[in-house]
């Protein structure tokens, strides 16, 4: 049975742990940690976005607080700030808007 609940796996219908996130790619299969079925995502993003997003997160922010400061320590820490939440809810996104059917598999 095929369900339509985000992040859910389609053989044991259990939530699959958020640290997967980051292994989701379209055509990507991988196996349900509860069951062992194989899933692949329905229609996703790719996380490699996340990565540029959070990359020009921390050093925008970071050169520009540098600039009008001229504190390392402080353009660090902010840059990190930025970082951290843009990573967070590239994943939180990802997290509650894919879906996963049942990967199909052919033997010869």
């Amino acid at each position: 049975m095929e369900t339509n609940e985000p992040f859910c796996c389609p053989h044991c219908e259990r939530k699959m742990p958020f640290r997967l996130i980051m292994k989701v790619k379209k055509d990507h299969v991988f196996e349900c940690p509860y069951c062992e079925g194989g899933v692949v995502p329905k229609k996703t993003k790719s996380f490699a976005w996340g990565y540029v997003l959070g990359f020009l997160s921390f050093v925008i922010p970071q050169q520009i607080v540098f600039y009008l400061h001229e504190d390392i320590v402080l353009a660090f820490l902010i840059g990190f700030l930025h970082f951290v939440v843009a990573f967070g809810l590239v994943s939180l996104y990802l997290y509650l808007n894919t879906e996963f059917i049942k990967a199909r598999t052919f033997f010869i």
